[in-house]
């Protein structure tokens, strides 16, 4: 083969060597997106209740925000749930966020802004609060608060957050008066002295005293006298005591054959109604009246 040709096929296969080896031109990378900035968050803490009656409790709580993204936010209340002792209590609950406002506004990157007070009441009288039926007796409260407060960023969807606190408290229940036994003491031309024996059974896991209380007594529909205890009657926790009470009967407006009939009874359909002061001993609720309207038969003893 002729020197000049392999020459040239030659150097054409050393310049496509060379040309198949040159480096490459980078390709750029598309640029990074921009970090997430980390979600708002809330913060539910219990703070101290207060009792107005037995059936009346209103707790307090604090709710505290964290924003700390760079843009602002609108903070709206959201949705809430309470649960006492396990079950849902919403039906009796009235729950008030600050001054009842729905909405509030959070700087960016602010941090823990002051903390909003929330109130929330409970009727115990609701029958939601109703005991289950079923063995066992629940002596204290057990509740659980969740709020589910949302974040608003200019025209983006809201950002949910959750916050939930819990509160235990003692239960509080009014105490049963019942009469044991009527006993005529002395009877004379005009009033007629009675000794009641009465029982206070006191259902609640601490002791209460009771003092000041007022009452009426009825036989068999009419009303045979009133008065008013001042002595203090200390009942043990989950127990009772006994006391006695001693009335007068006034007979000047009525016959005196009810006098007689009245000795004459085995057993008297009574009824005793009246307003007691109870004092309890617990922070939220020192003291609290209870009334009481108890019917029954009693035996008659002269």
């Amino acid at each position: 083969m002729n020197r000049k040709v392999v020459f040239s096929l030659w150097a054409l296969c050393f310049w496509g060597l060379l040309a198949s080896c040159k480096t490459p031109q980078a390709v750029p990378e598309p640029p990074l997106p921009p970090p997430l900035e980390p979600n708002p968050r809330a913060f539910l803490s219990f703070d101290t209740l207060e009792g107005r009656d037995i059936r009346h409790i209103t707790l307090y709580f604090r709710l505290e925000a964290e924003n700390p993204r760079s843009a602002p936010a609108r903070m709206v209340a959201g949705d809430w749930q309470v649960l006492m002792n396990g079950r849902d209590a919403g039906p009796g609950a009235v729950l008030t966020l600050g001054q009842g406002e729905g909405e509030f506004s959070l700087a960016g990157a602010s941090r823990k802004v002051p903390a909003i007070p929330v109130r929330l009441d409970l009727d115990l009288s609701h029958p939601v609060f109703a005991e289950p039926e079923g063995p066992g007796e629940t002596r204290e409260n057990r509740l659980s608060l969740t709020l589910n407060p949302e974040f608003i960023y200019g025209a983006a969807p809201p950002v949910k957050t959750r916050a939930e606190a819990e509160a235990v408290f003692p239960r509080i229940e009014a105490p049963v008066f019942t009469i044991t036994a009527i006993a005529v003491q002395k009877a004379e031309l005009i009033n007629t002295r009675f000794k009641v024996s009465l029982r206070v059974d006191n259902p609640n896991s601490f002791p209460v005293e009771l003092s000041s209380f007022n009452y009426k007594l009825y036989g068999s529909g009419r009303l045979w006298a009133d008065g008013k205890e001042t002595e203090v009657l200390l009942v043990p926790p989950k127990d009772s005591a006994e006391t006695s009470l001693f009335l007068v009967m006034n007979f000047i407006n009525m016959r005196r054959e009810l006098l007689d009939q009245i000795i004459a009874m085995k057993q008297i359909n009574y009824r005793f109604t009246g307003e007691a002061l109870v004092s309890t001993g617990i922070s939220y609720l020192p003291q609290f009246r209870t009334t009481f309207d108890r019917s029954g038969f009693s035996e008659v003893i002269e």
